[in-house]
């Protein structure tokens, strides 16, 4: 009996395994010269209560000038970003900030003028019922390989709506 209940227990709790869905706002330089919006997925697997180790995939369409005057007709790119870090949650009650670091790879590179950046996040989930939260996420990204080598300052901006699965087994 008190196994039943201790592995009845066990399942009701949540998953160290989380799922998410975004669409986000991608302006990857610091100017408005390319901007866009993409739409992706993610996953994260929990540490400990407060830490996570997080990678996600998006595929977006940005519009840009590719170097004409301002004025000139915009032409649509696709765009794909890949990312893996570490997220940390600072208080745990029903709405959840949290801070986000990971790597991130954008592709093509010549969007941007980089494709390997440092993502710095800072955002909220609000958990709505037991497994499901929506978010948002502001993040920044810190070009590693531009023009004239090593780091850059900001390079651009990326809003993110999310929508986080927990499975509860």
């Amino acid at each position: 009996m008190v196994f039943g209940i201790a592995l009845l227990a066990a399942l009701a709790q949540p998953s160290p395994l989380s799922f998410r869905l975004e669409t986000a706002y991608l302006q990857p330089t610091s100017d408005d010269e390319v901007r866009g919006v993409a739409a992706g997925l993610g996953a994260g697997y929990r540490l400990t209560d407060q830490i996570s180790v997080v990678g996600s995939a998006s595929r977006g369409t940005v519009w840009t000038r590719n170097g004409q005057p301002a004025g000139a007709p915009r032409i649509s790119r696709p765009v794909s970003l890949f990312s893996a870090g570490a997220q940390a949650v600072l208080d745990a009650t029903p709405v959840a900030p949290f801070l986000e670091a990971t790597l991130a790879q954008l592709t093509p590179g010549d969007i941007a003028g980089y494709s390997l950046a440092a993502r710095i996040a800072l955002g909220a989930d609000w958990a709505f019922v037991r497994s499901w939260a929506v978010g948002l996420a502001v993040r920044s990204l810190f070009p590693l390989d531009a023009p004239g080598g090593g780091f850059n300052s900001v390079g651009g901006v990326e809003i993110a709506a999310r929508l986080i699965w927990t499975p509860v087994f």
